[in-house]
C-alpha cells in the first residue's frame, strides 16, 4: 500500500465492554488504552506515515465529570509510562485539538512530547484530544478571515487549497480509511473538512477488542475498493 499515507480510527466501545464484563466504564478505557497501545506499534511496523486516533472529543467533556477527570488521569499516566515507547519506536507525537483544559502539568507534558520526538523518523501519531471537527472550521474560518481581509483578497478569489491552509490538521495528509469500532456508523464530529473522499469502515468489535489481525483484514478489505474521487 505504497500510497496509503494516513489511516484515521474513532476508538469506540470502551464503555459497553466494561458494562458486559459488569466493570466500571473505566476498566474498558484502560484495556483500550492498552489495544491503543498494539495498534500503534503494529501500525509503526508496517509503516503507515500517519495514524489519527479519536481520543477526547470536544462532545465527551459532556460526560459525567467522574469518568471525565478518570479519563483525563488516564491519560496523564500513560505519558508517564509511555514516553520511552515513542523513542523506542521512533514514534513522532502530534497533538490536535484544544489542550487548554487540561492542567498545567498536562499540557508541559503533552507539548513536552511533541518538541522531544519532532525530528522522528516513523509513524506520525496524531492524538485528537478535546477536539471537534466543526470546532476546527471555525478556527480555520477565523484565520482565513482575519488573513484575507488584511490582505483585501476578494472572497471569489479564494482557493480551496488556501482555506485549508488555515485548518490546524494542515500538516497531515486527508485520510485514506476510517475505521470505527463499537458497532456505531457515524463519524461524530471527526475531521469533516479531510474526510471529503475518505473510505470508511464500521466494525462491531468493542475497541478493547480491536487486533492488529482484524485491522490487516480491514487493510486487505481496503485494498479491493476502487478509489476514484469523484472520476469515472
Amino acid at each position: 500500500m505504497s500510497s496509503f499515507k494516513h489511516l484515521a480510527i474513532i476508538m469506540d466501545g470502551n464503555g459497553t465492554w466494561a458494562k458486559k464484563r459488569h466493570h466500571r466504564r473505566v476498566f474498558g478505557h484502560i484495556r483500550g488504552l492498552k489495544t491503543a497501545l498494539r495498534i500503534i506499534k503494529h501500525c509503526s511496523q508496517i509503516q503507515i506515515p500517519f495514524l489519527s486516533l479519536f481520543t477526547l472529543s470536544k462532545e465527551n467533556f459532556n460526560r459525567p465529570a467522574e469518568e471525565i477527570e478518570l479519563l483525563i488521569k488516564l491519560l496523564d499516566k500513560a505519558f508517564d509510562k509511555y514516553i520511552p515507547f515513542l523513542f523506542q519506536n521512533q514514534i513522532r507525537f502530534c497533538p490536535l485539538g484544544d489542550i487548554s483544559v487540561f492542567s498545567k502539568d498536562l499540557r508541559e507534558k503533552l507539548i513536552q512530547s511533541q518538541n522531544q520526538t519532532e525530528k522522528h523518523k516513523g509513524l506520525n501519531l496524531i492524538l485528537a484530544l478535546n477536539y471537534g471537527g466543526r470546532q476546527e472550521i471555525i478556527q480555520a474560518f477565523r484565520k482565513a478571515y482575519v488573513y484575507y481581509f488584511n490582505q483585501s483578497v476578494f472572497p471569489k478569489n479564494i482557493k480551496e487549497k488556501e482555506i485549508a491552509s488555515f485548518f490546524p490538521s494542515a500538516n497531515f495528509p486527508n485520510p485514506d480509511l476510517l475505521i470505527r469500532t463499537g458497532g456505531e456508523s457515524r463519524i461524530s464530529n471527526f475531521y469533516l473538512w479531510s474526510l471529503a473522499y475518505t473510505e470508511l469502515f464500521f466494525t462491531q468489535t468493542l475497541w478493547p477488542d480491536f487486533t492488529a489481525q482484524e485491522l490487516e483484514q480491514i487493510l486487505q478489505n481496503f485494498k479491493q475498493r476502487e478509489r476514484r474521487f469523484g472520476l469515472i
